[in-house]
């Protein structure tokens, strides 16, 4: 082999690594072959470990990439132009859910799956670039999500607690798709009152249980305080408490501050610690305090 094939082989192998690195590490064969690889030197860097087979026509180029952006970034290479992830896909991205083995896009036309990656079709579907992939909106994944019998409930509540999409683009959204495999099932998710954690659900549906207990309203603001359960027309605030959230020095001052200057406009504030909480007697306060 001469300087110069070893000079030419060693321009395209950087050249690779340039186009796999905008990809997440990744390089399709099409891009391999336009560099100037043969189909027969493809198939020796892949015995040689350089190139490791990800999907179809896909491979990841050098040392295999821990991060999940490798992976999505390898299946939407795979599903073709203008896919996207979705669904279970895109509620991994979104923090939703644990990264799946088989990954979910969607693509505008049929496109082949395989094993490790599942292609929707659909003619219409929002998508936003994020982190050089594509995925579709918070409202999108939600309702493909819901379309597909997934529960949706507490994902819609706490993708809009996090920031990550608001309950007015939510709603909005609904409104607009009325009519659509899984509107209905987002809009009466959306009809809940809005819980910020697993805490809060569970207390919430603990108090609908109690006979003669009105449900209180959920994460309401009080002045420039948003209060987790209140009673506004008896004056009863309940803050729901973790030993994680609220067990530092510092929050538990906070806290007292905040109970001060509620009780100080004649609101009664009672905290619950979800480590050693007690319903029977909790219970027993709230019909004597609201029944």
């Amino acid at each position: 082999m001469t300087d110069e094939t070893n000079r030419g082989g060693t321009f395209r192998q950087a050249r690779a690594a340039e186009v796999a690195a905008r990809q997440w590490g990744n390089i399709t064969s099409g891009q391999l072959r336009a560099i100037g690889f043969t189909s027969r030197e493809i198939w020796r860097m892949v015995e040689r470990g350089l190139l490791h087979r990800m999907h179809r026509g896909v491979h990841a180029f050098g040392a295999l990439s821990p991060a999940p952006e490798s992976r999505w970034a390898a299946a939407l290479l795979a599903a073709g132009k203008g896919s996207a992830l979705s669904r279970t896909g895109a509620a991994a991205f979104y923090g939703q859910l644990v990264v799946r083995e088989v990954i979910e896009v969607t693509a505008p036309t049929q496109r082949r799956g395989d094993a490790r990656l599942k292609v929707h079709t659909a003619k219409r579907f929002e998508v936003v670039p994020k982190k050089g992939l594509l995925v579709t909106t918070p409202v999108q994944t939600l309702l493909d999500l819901a379309a597909a019998n997934w529960p949706i409930d507490r994902m819609t509540h706490e993708m809009a607690a996090s920031g990550i999409v608001s309950l007015d683009a939510l709603r909005t959204f609904a409104r607009n798709r009325r009519g659509e495999p899984g509107a209905r099932a987002l809009a009466k998710a959306l009809d809940l009152p809005h819980t910020r954690s697993e805490w809060e659900r569970r207390f919430l549906r603990w108090v609908r249980r109690l006979e003669g207990v009105p449900s209180p309203e959920m994460n309401d603001s009080i002045a420039h305080l948003t209060v987790d359960c209140h009673w506004p027309d008896h004056n009863l605030v309940i803050e729901l408490d973790t030993e994680q959230t609220h067990g530092s020095a510092w929050k538990k001052r906070d806290d007292a501050e905040r109970d001060t200057w509620l009780e100080s406009r004649g609101i009664e504030v009672e905290r619950v610690c979800r480590e050693d909480w007690d319903p029977v007697s909790l219970a027993a306060d709230l019909r004597r305090r609201l029944g």
